[in-house]
């Protein structure tokens, strides 16, 4: 009995190991199990079947490291990678090498690496080396995708994104990926995913003809850091529009709102469907006059001032930004302390002369009161037009009489203006509210159509990771 009962034992504990090791789980993490790397600190890997390796690296020596290339060998192919990857000590950082028959599409695989690198700085500097080995399930492409472009998120700041950044990618007809974009409708064949081969919460914003504006829901991201995804295309005739990990603004659709998944991918975020007088939930009333027709729509005719506002703040940082269309009169998009007054704000007209100006600096009408020395003043003009802008915001940052801006024209070519306004603390949450100014004000008149309205997380100091477009495989 007691050699039956030993050998039982044995089969059990070989059993969880292979269990362990995803044997009789294929579909579990596809994170490797990683041995060895000494001096690296906590190294973890992951590979995309047929598509990469990716290998996220510390630092455990205590001073600056740099790495120089990457060796990895699997049962079927070698491939070598050439870096320039500065790690602090205590930092990560994740890097992403081509490597196309390392591993197949749900398989198991077993990589031995070998990193090389150098103590720049120090009396030996090196080379060095480091070896270990990842083994397990590797990653597949979403099912619907048959080429995909790799893009590289490259983070030239030396502070990190938030979680659940929103970073913007512009595709111009320029690139490798263009072509394979779908025109009916546009972009409806298109899928963004992760190295681990997740779908990437994705809207697009606008396009045109050699153009167009996407945002792609990422984790955090790194200091001074490089990050790979990948856009992904099924056939022409796909329709990947699904208004909940695939989508695209509201006005875009045949029927408004219908692909709209803006909410799974911004901070906050709200359209206005529908025919009803109703606002989206968090908005309420704070004068009359407005209506709702699958956009927000303030029409002056009325001869009175109109506005709405969030029953709730939204924390700092970020940025509030909104869609809007008009004709004629100004428009106010604000951030307040309280859900019931405008407080900072930048405001929008167009009389033929002057277009978009912040720092509104006479309180509205109707009640609408800003509070006596906290008005941000100063953002400056943005010249003459015809038309407004389509889409404009502000930028804060945190308490403090701090960093202001708007911009122009779908994002592609922002005008940035910075605000220091003595005396004035912006508090770190604040309410969102939206208005225009009827016949007691000399810009009256007109109509104003509000498609959308979100927040989304401030981009590392500020300035947006750029993207660097790969061919397409």
């Amino acid at each position: 009995m007691m050699t039956y009962g030993w050998a039982i034992l044995i089969i059990v504990i070989v059993a969880a190991v292979l269990y362990s090791l995803g044997i009789f789980n294929p579909s579990a993490s596809v994170t490797a199990t990683v041995t060895g790397f000494t001096g690296l600190g906590s190294v973890s890997a992951v590979c995309l079947g047929g598509v990469s390796f990716t290998v996220s690296l510390g630092n455990s020596i205590g001073y600056l490291i740099e790495i120089t290339d990457i060796n990895l060998t699997s049962s079927s192919n070698t491939v070598t990678a050439s870096q320039d990857i500065m790690i602090q000590p205590n930092q990560m950082k994740t890097i992403t090498i081509p490597a196309s028959s390392l591993c197949s599409p749900g398989g198991r695989y077993s990589v031995s690496a070998v990193v090389s690198y150098t103590e720049p700085g120090q009396v030996f500097p090196g080379p060095y080396v480091s070896t270990g080995t990842a083994a397990g399930t590797a990653a597949s492409l979403p099912s619907s995708i048959a080429s995909y472009g790799t893009l590289i998120v490259n983070n030239t700041q030396g502070v990190g994104a938030q979680s659940s950044f929103q970073q913007m990618v512009n595709v111009t007809s320029s690139t490798s990926e263009w072509p394979q974009i779908s025109s009916s409708p546009f972009g409806q064949n298109v899928e963004f995913f992760s190295v681990t081969g997740q779908p990437l919460d994705s809207w697009l914003e606008s396009h045109a003809s050699t153009w167009a504006l996407w945002w792609v829901k990422l984790g955090s991201i790194l200091p001074s850091s490089k990050q790979t995804v990948y856009m992904g295309f099924a056939s022409a005739s796909t329709n990947l529009f699904n208004g909940v990990n695939v989508g695209e603004a509201p006005q875009l659709s045949p029927t408004y709102a219908e692909y709209d998944d803006g909410a799974n991918v911004f901070n906050n975020y709200w359209n206005f469907a529908g025919t009803s007088s109703s606002l989206p939930s968090a908005w309420q009333s704070l004068t009359s006059g407005y209506s709702i027709n699958n956009g927000l729509i303030f029409d002056a005719v009325n001869s009175e001032n109109q506005a709405i506002g969030t029953t709730s703040a939204v924390a700092s940082p970020g940025l509030l930004e909104a869609y809007i269309t008009g004709n004629y009169g100004r428009i106010i998009l604000e951030l307040s302390t309280s859900n019931t007054i405008f407080n900072y704000g930048v405001s929008a007209y167009e009389n033929g002369y002057e277009m978009m100006y912040g720092g509104y600096t006479s309180p509205p009408d109707g009640g609408l009161t800003e509070i006596s020395g906290t008005t941000l003043t100063g953002l400056g003009n943005f010249g003459s037009a015809t038309s407004l802008p389509q889409v404009f915001g502000i930028g804060w940052v945190a308490t403090g009489n701090t960093f202001e801006y708007t911009y122009t024209s779908n994002l592609l070519s922002p005008t940035t203006v910075s605000s220091t306004n003595t005396g004035v603390t912006i508090a770190s949450q604040l309410y969102i509210s939206i208005g225009q100014l009827g016949s007691g004000d000399t810009q009256q008149g007109g109509t104003w159509t509000v498609y959308w309205i979100r927040t989304r997380a401030y981009p590392p100091s500020g300035v947006m990771p750029y993207v660097s477009f790969g061919s397409v495989s």
